[in-house]
Order: C-alpha cells, then structure tokens, then sequence
C-alpha cells in the first residue's frame, strides 16, 4: 500500500515538473525581443560608442573656391567638413563649402591628404557632392569609411544628437546636444548665402549643439551612430541648425542622375513666380473656411502665374486638382516644394477663389533661376559680368530679363575709365542687342579679334539708357602674326610729292672785299714780382 502510494507521489511530482518546464519552454518561444529604444540616451558609453563610429567617415575639405574681384576671375581659399556616404568615396558638405570649387583637397580619418572634384551642387539647400580621387586612393593603397544615413522625419524636440566636425581646421571635433526643434522656418525672411537663396523647400533642424566655423558640413548623428541631418550654421546663443538627411537623401541622388564627365550634376526645379503667405488669422477677412488653400502674395512680372492671369490676393485652393493648404509658416516650405516639382513646359490647372468667385486657370511653369546667374570675366575689357535672371529683374525692377549685369571692374582699364558702374546692365554693344551671357561673350570675341580700339556699351539702371564708350587698348600681337596693332585713330596718309620748280641759272658770286692787315702788337708790360704773403700765427683756444 505504501509503495504504491509512494509510486503515485513520484509519478505526479514528475507530471507537474514535466508541465512547469512545457509552459516554460513555451512562454520562452512566444516571447517577443526587447524594443529597442528609439531614443537612446546620450550616455558615456553611448557616447564613446557613436564616436568611434562615425570619426571615420568625417573629413576636413581644404576648398579654393571661384570669385570674381577687379573684373577678373579668381579663387578663394576656405576650409569646412563633410560626411563620406557610400563606399565609391561620395563626400556630402554644404553648397557654401565647396559651391563653386575649383581646387579640392580631402584629409581623411587617417591623416591622409587626398584631392578630389565637385559632383554638383544645389544652394537651394545649401548642399554640394564631391567625389575622392579614387585612382589615388587605389594607388596608395589608403582605406576609409562611409556613414550610414538615418531619417530624419521622426526627430523629436529633447532627443540627443551629436554635431561632428574640423572646427577652425583644427583635428575631428564631436559637441552633444538636443534637437530644440525639428521644423524650424524663417518665414517671413528669405535666408542666403552670400548671394544664393536657401532654405526655401525644407524647413530646419534646430539644435543647441554647439556649431562653430569649419563645422559646416559635418554630420548630425543621433545615438545610434546615424547621419540625421548636415550641419549649416551656427546662431551663436545656443541657435544652431542643421538640413535635414531626407531633403539630403533626395538632392543627392538628383545631382547623382545628372552628373556627368564634363558637367555637374544639378536638382532641376519648376517655379509658377508666386510668392505664398499663410492664411492664419486670415480665413475671416477672405471669408474662407480653416485649412483651406494659401494666399497668393505677390506675383513676379513676366512670370508663368502672371501670363496665366493670376493676380495678387487670390487664394490657391489647388493645383492639377489636389488641394493646397498652408495656415501656418511651418506649411510653406511643403508647398514651395510641391511648386517646385510640377513638370517643367506642361501646363498645369490652378484653381484659385477670387473675391466671392473661384477661378480655374491654366500655368506652364517655367525652371526655376535664382537671383545669381552665371558670371563670367572679361580681360580686356576688364570688366566681369552676370546672366541677368528674372529673379533679379525683379528684384531690381528692371523692364525685363535681357542683358548682362556688371558685377566688377578692373582698375584703369577700358570700362572703368569709361565711367561704368557696377549694378549697371549692358544691353547692347555697338549697336547688336545683348540678349543673355552668350550673346555678350561673342560680341566681345568679335570686337577683341577684329582689336577694335572704340566700343560703344549701351547700359541702363531702369532709370533709362546712356551710351559709354569704351577706349581699349591692346597688347602688341605675338611676333608671327599678321594681325595689324590697333591704333587709336587712323593712321594719316603720305601726301604726294608736290611737282619740282624750274631750276634759276647760277649767279657767280661777289668778289670778297680786301681784309685789312692785323695791327702790330703792343709789348706788353713787364710783370712785377708779388711778395710771399706770410701766414698769421694760429691763436690757442682759450679755455
């Protein structure tokens, strides 16, 4: 009887031990991983931890940069960072760093110097691609890394990030902060570099980490080690600001799909000339409801909006049919860009409210230009010019968008001491209309070959037109050549030898009349001897 009861005992501790260790078994296989935390702490280890990963992909760019000054092309030099982004050795900076580069040289994590060349560039968003010189770097067996990219959508305001960068030139930098804000606009300020507009298709990254001169185009990372945005500028008073990596991640391959051996690569834009405001506070005076369309501002003379008939204080209600709306600044960044990618040539329907009415329309946008044209140097003329854009037609409240405008001078040389003026715009030459850069160029390649020494520039400032008239002077031509030097005024013809007159017979001459003879000479006196003249004695000094 025991022994079977002792058998039942050890046979139901085993049933239950069997069960326990079944539920266990299957509550380990139903258990789900850890989360992980989507905003990892900037703790020392994290910290140590995203700064061995990113260090080195981070580069100091050593830029001479393309300028115009005395009416001659030269270059500027300038040191910034940026982030290598792919394994082909494509370095990510900012349009202010290595925009316009003529000269670019990369140090690498490894001290190793290594020259590289501008892919292309976008000051729109204040970014620019280089590219290392891959045959050197396979020459000289050197190694590096690339960064990963993150997002940049879902960064919060209090989330810690990390501003790598070559502050001052100086070695590889890492400063810790927050995101303060992760749609920060400027509206109603339009930002620039230099001259180049900016920032007006994404808002910004607000941060207070510390962002200093030589940091622009170093990386923002969060504490995973992912680029999240390129740093841009610094505000001083903890105001810092970075370009988000998904406006990045689409500029990038734009410019990657456009560049080519001889040309760099480029985000092509289309442009309506319509400046938008928001409709906050507004709805009850346009009698229109919340969250609905976006006031039109202003409309560019000789614009697509202009041409299609759209005016001032129509509201925009929606473009090819899909609604537009924009109560608050934040939202104007979003619409600029939805503008912005319409099919350049291919019109487009616009429907606006106009007073109590709507109004549908019919645009063809147009490539969007910036203020800046392409400027280019003149030598013997010594003066550089620029593509006049629409964009700074308007601006300047020109009659139109044809011509160049002066932008620099060279001392004592041709236009200079004809009085030219920089912001004056030459619309003609010699009397030949200038209708953009190309036709200036040719007709100054025409007038300098044929070495005309008077060229009459025709100029205007919109306040009307005056003729100035260049005197340029020309080297000599180099010795072979046939072509005559320039003088300043032709040369006066030999006038023909005048006819010899008829000869009169010789006269003989007059006999000379008789010379006197020379009175005899008076003996002269005899000389008295003069007596030696003795020196006076020398009187001592007194003391």
């Amino acid at each position: 009887m025991l022994s079977t009861m002792n058998v039942r005992s050890v046979h139901g501790s085993l049933r239950f031990s069997l069960i326990v260790i079944a539920g266990l078994i299957g509550g380990c296989a139903t258990q789900k991983p850890p989360t992980p935390d989507p905003y990892p702490s900037a703790t020392p280890k994290a910290v140590v931890e995203v700064t061995g990963k990113i260090f080195p992909a981070v580069v100091r760019i050593d830029v001479a940069a393309e300028t115009y000054r005395d009416g001659k092309r030269t270059l500027t030099r300038g040191i910034g960072s940026g982030v290598i982004i792919d394994e082909q050795g494509r370095i990510l900076t900012n349009y202010h760093v290595a925009g316009r580069a003529a000269e670019i040289n990369v140090t690498l994590f490894n001290k190793e110097r290594i020259p590289a060349k501008l892919i292309g560039d976008d000051h729109w968003t204040d970014l620019a691609v280089i590219q290392l010189d891959m045959d050197e770097v396979k020459k000289r067996k050197i190694t590096f890394s690339a960064a990963k990219l993150g997002e940049s959508y879902d960064l919060i305001p209090g989330q810690d990030v990390m501003a790598v960068g070559t502050p001052f030139g100086l070695a590889r930098t890492m400063t810790l902060g927050v995101v303060s804000n992760n749609e920060r606009t400027f509206y109603p300020d339009r930002m620039k570099i230099d001259e180049y507009e900016t920032g007006d298709f994404s808002n910004w990254i607000q941060m207070d980490t510390p962002i200093n001169p030589g940091n622009s185009g170093g990386p923002l990372v969060d504490m995973t080690g992912k680029v999240v945005g390129i740093n841009t500028r610094g505000g001083g008073q903890n105001l810092n600001f970075a370009v988000p990596i998904d406006t990045a991640k689409v500029v990038v391959s734009k410019i990657l799909a456009t560049a080519t051996d001889d040309r760099k690569g480029y985000v092509e834009r289309a442009d309506l000339g319509i400046d938008l405001k928001p409709l906050q506070d507004l709805e009850t005076f346009f009698e229109i409801d919340i969250n609905k369309g976006v006031l039109i501002n202003s409309v560019d003379r000789n614009s697509p909006a202009m041409k299609a008939g759209v005016k001032t204080q129509d509201i925009l209600l929606a473009i090819d049919g899909k609604a537009i709306n924009v109560r608050f600044p934040e939202e104007i960044a979003a619409a600029r860009r939805r503008i912005a990618e319409l099919p350049i040539g291919k019109p487009v329907a616009l429907e606006v409210k106009r007073g109590k009415e709507t109004v549908k329309l019919t645009a063809t946008p147009e490539k969007l230009e910036g203020a800046v044209g392409e400027e280019r140097e003149f030598k013997i003329w010594g003066v550089s010019v620029r593509e006049v854009t629409r964009a700074y037609a308007n601006e300047e409240q020109l009659t139109d968008d044809k011509g160049v405008v002066v932008t620099t001078l060279a001392p004592g040389l041709a236009a200079a001491k004809a009085e030219i003026q920089r912001g004056e715009v030459i619309i003609a030459v010699n009397g030949e209309p200038v209708e953009d850069l190309n036709a200036f160029a040719k007709l100054y390649k025409e007038s300098t070959e044929k070495r005309e020494p008077l060229v009459i520039l025709l100029v205007t400032t919109g306040r009307g037109a005056n003729n100035k008239a260049l005197k340029v002077t020309y080297s000599a031509p180099p010795v072979g050549s046939t072509t005559k030097p320039a003088t300043t005024q032709p040369a006066t013809p030999t006038p023909p030898a005048l006819p010899k007159l008829p000869t009169e017979p010789k006269v003989p001459p007059a006999p000379k009349p008789p010379v006197d003879p020379k009175p005899p000479e008076l003996p002269k006196p005899p000389v008295q001897p003069v007596p030696p003249i003795r020196p006076e004695p020398m009187q001592s000094p007194t003391h």
